[in-house]
């Protein structure tokens, strides 16, 4: 699987860049060509800083849509039907962004690193989960991300549960 291409890397944090600016209303900076830990740092900031500045549920809702118009485009590109590899494919996705994330979809996910839990409040972390909900949404198709607790609180790991569509009626 390409997931784990150095040139993958690059291109992921650089589309993450780009729909989380589009999300805020301003300008992408263009990582994909710093090395991996730089252009995390650099997004990692971005990020903070804007969401510091303005959030509110109209941007939360635009971040959220947008990490889901891309997990659909991630699931249609790489044909991932099949929910090991959903599995697969979203635990790849998240330790290339620095995130040690293990679990089962659906059901019990366990964030156990986190790079960006050296940048972002409670309140951003918060916030910016919008990002994971919709992306995790658009790789399966359907379902919720429900965070129960957060690096950034100051617990051990960050837990969360992913319903399917069936169990969040």
């Amino acid at each position: 699987m390409l997931v784990n291409n150095t040139l993958f890397r690059r291109i992921e944090l650089q589309q993450l860049m780009n729909l989380t600016a589009r999300a805020f209303g301003k300008p992408s900076k263009r990582i994909w060509t710093l090395p991996n830990d730089k252009a995390l740092h650099v997004y990692a900031e971005y990020t903070r800083d804007h969401l510091q500045d303005n959030m509110n549920e109209q941007l939360l809702q635009r971040m959220n849509k947008e990490a889901y118009k891309m997990g659909r485009l991630l699931r249609s590109v790489f044909f991932l039907k099949q929910q090991a590899d959903i599995e697969r494919f979203t635990i790849a996705l998240y330790r290339n962004i620095g995130i040690e994330l293990d679990g089962s979809i659906p059901g019990q996910l366990c964030f156990r690193r986190c790079f960006f839990s050296h940048y972002y409040t409670p309140d951003i972390c918060l916030a910016a989960s919008a990002l994971d909900d919709g992306i995790i949404r658009g790789l399966t198709g359907k379902g919720r991300l429900t965070f129960q607790q957060r690096i950034t609180e100051g617990c051990k790991c960050c837990m969360a549960t992913f319903h399917d569509a069936e169990t969040t009626k």
